[in-house]
């Protein structure tokens, strides 16, 4: 077994005459790790004119091959430049130097890019991680929802990386959110190396994952079908549901199917809950209260990214979300969230690397 499977809820009691909402914390916790082997690397850098300002484009490209190199010789990659259309520089081992030319495109055609990557992730049905760098606005395709349209392969997870401050980063967020990945935003170049470095994981603990809930559940801080294609530390899956009034005790199935990544055969673990059926100031009284406090946060985390993304106003959520953070007690979460200063770029990317990092 490299990962068990543990389960935390906010009631363990439910009302008998009306709703139970109920807070659901799914852990993944690492217990054996595999070398990195046996994973596709996908690679592309944006080589449109502006990323050839600033020394962007060879800093991406330096970093981009020192991670090929430093990689186990027992996994693939494949890079692309892309701007008018992909182009792959190179597709095989990892941990050899790969040569990369100094080309300037014209434009950036970043829809054409991930149709592209998802071609290449559904040929080879390898765990893929895509790392995607762009410091432009798509050309092709500017609305967002036309990404959402696209149909991304369980076995894909993209790491999307915005540079400067003229992409667009309610696309990236969107990207790493329907494959269970990270988007960051950088100011500078220097931040690269060490960026992409840490793409390189110490260890594997399981890949494709695919967390199975009941009907009824909503995931906050992971999109619907719960799929993790690389699995490399703690994972939290943070969730509400409501039950409806009734005199039976409620069951909540969790079935966790992944690939093992020592032998690659496929594994499962399954555990359910029993919420037990109580008079209203029992189930007042049994109420998890850290559960509780951390549902809340990620509930007012999503809020925050989604009024971010719609361009609303999130002055108010923030200011509640900070009160929620303190509330948890937890010091990862008040420093992550001292970091929000409203800038949509920048709380983007630190939602998502607290929502799933």
């Amino acid at each position: 077994m490299t990962i068990s499977l543990k389960i935390r809820t906010s009631n363990q009691f439910i009302y008998y005459s009306k709703d139970s909402k109920i807070g659901v914390i799914i852990y993944l916790i690492p217990e054996n790790s595999s070398q990195v082997k046996n994973i596709h690397f996908i690679i592309a850098v944006d080589n449109s004119p502006s990323m050839m300002k600033d020394g962007k484009f060879q800093t991406a490209v330096e970093s981009a091959q020192r991670l090929i190199s430093s990689l186990p010789k027992d996994n693939m990659v494949t890079l692309i430049l892309f701007s008018n259309h992909p182009r792959v520089i190179y597709t095989g081992n990892t941990g050899i130097y790969v040569p990369v030319p100094t080309e300037k495109g014209a434009t950036t055609r970043f829809h054409e890019l991930i149709k592209y990557v998802i071609e290449l992730s559904s040929r080879y049905q390898m765990p893929t991680r895509a790392i995607l760098l762009t410091d432009g606005k798509p050309v092709d395709k500017r609305n967002v929802k036309d990404y959402e349209k696209l149909s991304f392969p369980a076995n894909l997870q993209i790491i999307a990386i915005g540079i400067g401050r003229d992409y667009n980063e309610v696309i990236l967020k969107r990207l790493a959110d329907m494959t269970a990945g990270l988007f960051y935003h950088i100011e500078d170049p220097s931040q690269l190396p060490q960026l992409f470095q840490e793409q390189s994981s110490n260890g594997v603990f399981a890949t494709k994952v695919r967390v199975n809930v009941p009907q009824g559940f909503s995931p906050l801080n992971f999109d619907m079908p719960i799929r993790i294609p690389i699995v490399e530390g703690l994972v939290a899956v943070y969730g509400v549901m409501n039950v409806p009034p009734g005199d039976k005790d409620f069951e909540v199935p969790i079935i966790v199917t992944y690939n093992d990544p020592s032998n690659s055969q496929e594994r499962t673990l399954n555990q359910t809950v029993v919420l037990k059926r109580a008079p209203d100031q029992v189930v007042e009284a049994n109420v998890n209260k850290e559960v509780e406090a951390e549902i809340q946060y990620y509930t007012l985390l999503r809020d925050y990214t989604n009024a971010l993304e719609s361009g609303k106003e999130a002055t108010k959520i923030l200011q509640k979300l900070r009160e929620a953070a303190e509330a948890t007690r937890r010091e990862d979460l008040i420093e992550a969230t001292q970091r929000l200063t409203g800038d949509s770029k920048v709380d983007l990317s630190e939602a998502t690397k607290k929502m799933r990092k």
